[in-house]
Formats: structure tokens, C-alpha cells, sequence
């Protein structure tokens, strides 16, 4: 029974996105061009037009493969039942296909700290992404690698944070390349954002720890005991200073969704992804 129902439920989740695949086939346009910070976690696009106004796709299969980048505006495969961006791997083809961010005015000599969350669109399968950064909104134009996921096998979404900084002052796009193997089934993308690295100290995973991390309000630390935290915006703002912990637990739910930096007794920090 177990195995019919998860078998039901990629039927359904398939040709549901082979519905949205139909619709996105032949949306491509030029993109807006930002300045940092920006993050978006896609509500505000209540139709793939809209979408496109900002963002961009490169399909590179042929029209009559399902491997596609595409945009789900129904608030159904993002996180916490969103909108979110997709690819549709269910092809007899390789993945070989982009999503391009808007443009971002970049300065030379600057750290940028780019996060969003991915996931599986369903478990049991194995999904392939390169992350790139590039001065053009075309494949072409894509000649620095930021981060390559070898292996999305999880359908929870997870958070990534890449710090990176650009050779001369511009335009830049983040590309998201979309290479899986075929007959495979999708990605997800959601809750996109790009800030200034604050001045503080990368987080060392093998000392604390933080979770859930993307997180609701409440965050577990595993530092087994009480400590002293300080909050930061993805600018290097300090929000909260030196706050002593009540136990184990950091209690951010009175912070609006968003990136945030953690700092915990004044040498450690993690990005934080809050949704609310």
C-alpha cells in the first residue's frame, strides 16, 4: 500500500508539473537589474508573466522533452506551500538547462553573500545543479562557477550560502544549471537572497551547530550549555548584541522572514534563513 501511494503521488506530482511545463516552454525575456541586498521568496509574482519581468530561462531540449525551468505561481512545491521557481527532469534527455537571476550592480573588491533554499522535488531521486555567476543573462556568458550540487537527493528543503566577489565593478546574474540525468524528477528553488558578507567570522560546523535551519522563530545551538548571541542583517547591521540565552535555544520569532547572521559568543556565526 506504502509503495502504491508514493507511486500515486509522483503520477500526480508529475503531470501536475508537465501542466506547468506546457505553460513555460516559450517564456523568455530580459531581466530588471537590482542593487544588493535583494531577496525574494517569489510571493509577490502571481503569474509567470510577472515572474519574468525579473528572472529569465534557458531551455535548451528539444519541445518535445520535459526537462524545463518553470515557475510554480500556485503556492504548491515551494517552501511551506509557495510559489517557487522548478525544473521538470522527467526527460530521456540530460538536464542542459538555465534559470537566470535579475542583474545585481556588483563592486569590485567586495564580499556578496548569495542564499537561497533547494530541494528534491521528490525523494528517491538524484538531481544535479551547478550554481554560476556570469555578466550576461545567456549560458555563454557564464564562466564562473560559485558551487556545483553534485547529489540533491533530500525533497526538505535546505539551505545554501555561497560568499563569493567579482573581478570588476558591474552587472552581474546568477545562473542556476540544471544538469541532472534523465528520467529523473526536479528542483526546487525558493526564498533568493543576496547581501554584503558582514565582517564577522565564518561558522566553524564543527563546533556549534544550528537547527532547524531554515526555522520558524525557534533555533536549537548545540553548544550544551547557555551562551551569548548577537544578530546581524545580511548588510552587517547589528540587530540584537551580546543577548544571553535562555538555555539552548534562540528564540527569533519576533524578527521578520528573511536572511539573518547569528553570532554566537562573539567568534561564531551562521547564516539563518527565518520564514514566518
Amino acid at each position: 500500500m506504502k509503495l502504491f501511494l508514493q507511486l500515486q503521488k509522483s503520477i500526480i506530482m508529475k503531470s501536475f508539473f508537465f501542466f506547468l511545463f506546457i505553460s513555460t516552454v516559450a517564456w523568455v525575456n530580459a531581466q530588471s537589474v537590482f542593487d544588493v541586498p535583494y531577496s525574494t521568496d517569489f510571493e509577490n509574482y502571481t503569474s509567470e508573466e510577472e515572474f519574468l519581468a525579473d528572472w529569465k530561462y534557458e531551455n535548451n531540449l528539444p519541445t518535445d522533452q520535459a526537462g524545463v525551468w518553470g515557475f510554480d505561481y500556485t503556492a504548491y512545491f515551494g517552501y511551506n506551500s509557495s510559489n517557487c521557481p522548478f525544473y521538470f527532469t522527467a526527460s530521456s534527455s540530460d538536464g542542459d538547462d538555465w534559470l537566470f537571476s535579475p542583474g545585481f550592480n556588483l563592486a569590485a573588491g567586495t564580499n556578496y553573500d548569495l542564499s537561497f533554499l533547494y530541494a528534491g522535488a521528490f525523494a528517491g531521486y538524484t538531481e544535479k545543479m551547478v550554481v554560476y555567476i556570469g555578466n550576461a543573462d545567456t549560458s555563454s556568458a557564464m564562466n564562473t562557477e560559485l558551487y556545483n550540487f553534485t547529489s540533491i537527493t533530500n525533497d526538505q528543503f535546505q539551505n545554501s550560502s555561497i560568499v563569493f566577489s567579482v573581478p570588476d565593478t558591474g552587472v552581474y546574474y546568477i545562473g542556476f544549471f540544471a544538469n541532472s540525468v534523465a528520467d529523473n524528477f526536479g528542483i526546487l528553488i525558493d526564498n533568493f537572497s543576496l547581501g554584503l558578507q558582514t565582517g564577522i567570522n565564518q561558522f566553524n560546523k564543527n563546533a556549534i551547530q544550528v537547527y532547524p535551519n531554515p526555522c520558524g522563530g525557534l533555533l536549537h545551538v548545540t553548544t550544551g550549555n547557555s551562551f551569548f548571541w548577537s544578530l546581524y542583517s545580511p548588510e552587517g547591521t547589528a540587530i540584537v548584541l551580546n543577548q544571553v540565552s535562555e538555555g539552548t535555544t534562540v528564540d527569533l520569532s519576533a524578527y521578520a522572514h528573511g536572511l539573518y547572521f547569528l553570532k554566537i559568543n562573539g567568534n561564531e556565526a551562521v547564516p539563518v534563513v527565518l520564514n514566518r
